[in-house]
């Protein structure tokens, strides 16, 4: 269980940096359009836009993956180590698929009336997200009721 925490805590720790790099590059992006004297359209408005918020949203999910971590030795006298295996899969697996629907977004961005993959793609991604955690707020609570049970017996 020790190997993979520490993993999972690396993997949270290089998915913020990686998106911090991507929000410079971004950054410098967009401060060369702002010194060319280009004049935004509305789809380099929504592609920034998407853009920002697949920054933020990845490393701020990139926390959430250190923290699954540090929780690790909590959930296994929770819980069995496959079942931790198969929740932290679900929370790691969703990450990636949001921030990648988020950027297919930004680049091919839906047409009004039409039937678009990339809103589904990070619609998937978010959806498994918060199950994940939802899962994972459950089972402190649950431990938290258990123990204030068993202490009261």
């Amino acid at each position: 269980m020790q190997k993979l925490r520490l993993i999972i805590i690396g993997i949270g720790f290089f998915w913020i940096f990686s998106w911090s790099v991507f929000g410079s590059l971004l950054g410098a992006y967009i401060e060369n359009l702002i010194l060319t004297g280009i004049e935004p359209s509305a789809s380099m408005m929504w592609q920034r836009t998407l853009l920002r918020s697949a920054h933020a949203h990845m490393n701020s999910m990139g926390i959430t993956i250190i923290l699954v971590g540090l929780t690790l030795p909590i959930l296994h006298s929770l819980i069995s180590e496959k079942k931790i295996k198969i929740l932290v899969s679900l929370n790691l697996a969703s990450i990636p698929l949001f921030g990648f629907g988020i950027i297919l977004q930004a680049f091919y961005p839906p047409s009004v009336g039409n039937f678009s993959l990339t809103p589904l793609i990070s619609a998937v991604g978010g959806v498994l997200y918060l199950i994940s955690l939802a899962l994972f707020s459950s089972l402190f609570f649950f431990a938290s009721f258990k123990k204030n049970n068993s202490n009261a017996k």
